[in-house]
């Protein structure tokens, strides 16, 4: 006996939701494999090493950055089970599976109601905490010659993903005026600059970035990669 007109609206939208729910796992999990093959350069041990002084109520950032696309990665293949456990039972018209499956679908949903109101209530806290965290760490700064874990996971960091200090300096704004590094006329350290590598970023100079400041010499602001 076939559907009537209502069990056909109904098992369409349930296509619907179940295709657009696995589209939403699918991308999750593309999400959280990109983020972990670019998240290379903040995975290097000294950067790492870093990161574990910046806290945000506890968790170090160390910690945050080798989990968070963990937790993608599993959320997304989660997310494609329940997806294929719902369309399992749709086509085998299995009523437990779908019940299932149903729960599964309303825990979910409430958890990422409850997630983005807290996320949009404390987004601006957040930020506003990771970047004091950032700069009371970076006061701790030496310099590029020195190899403390602080001092040379700041130079790594600088020049692996393309940043300087943690609001990025300006002629407004010199946050290295502040840290225990002695630049002497220098006003960014040469991690800072664009032509600095890990090879060379303790010895050579580049008195055009360093001392002048020049809008395209140094590198951009860190905050764009968060």
């Amino acid at each position: 006996m076939g559907l009537s007109c209502g069990g056909k609206c109904s098992m369409f939208f349930l296509v619907l939701f179940n295709t657009l729910f696995l589209l939403f796992g699918i991308a999750l999990l593309v999400i959280g494999i990109v983020m972990h093959v670019n998240a290379g350069v903040l995975r290097d041990t000294e950067i790492m090493k870093l990161l574990t002084n910046v806290n945000l109520n506890g968790v170090s950032m160390a910690t945050l950055v080798s989990s968070l696309s963990i937790f993608s990665i599993c959320l997304g293949c989660f997310i494609i089970v329940v997806a294929g456990l719902g369309a399992f039972g749709a086509c085998c018209k299995v009523r437990c599976m779908l019940v299932l499956y149903a729960i599964i679908i309303l825990l979910l949903l409430l958890a990422e109601i409850a997630i983005v109101a807290l996320w949009a209530a404390m987004k601006d806290k957040v930020e506003s905490t990771v970047k004091s965290e950032m700069t009371n760490v970076l006061k701790q700064y030496k310099g590029p010659t020195v190899t403390d874990e602080v001092s040379k996971g700041w130079n790594l960091l600088f020049i692996g993903m393309d940043c300087c200090g943690v609001v990025g300096p300006d002629s407004n704004n010199q946050e290295f005026a502040s840290t225990n590094w002695n630049g002497g006329l220098d006003k960014i350290p040469f991690s800072c600059c664009k032509n600095a590598s890990t090879d060379n970023y303790y010895a050579a100079t580049n008195s055009d970035c360093q001392q002048s400041l020049k809008t395209g010499t140094y590198r951009s602001d860190v905050s764009k990669h968060y």
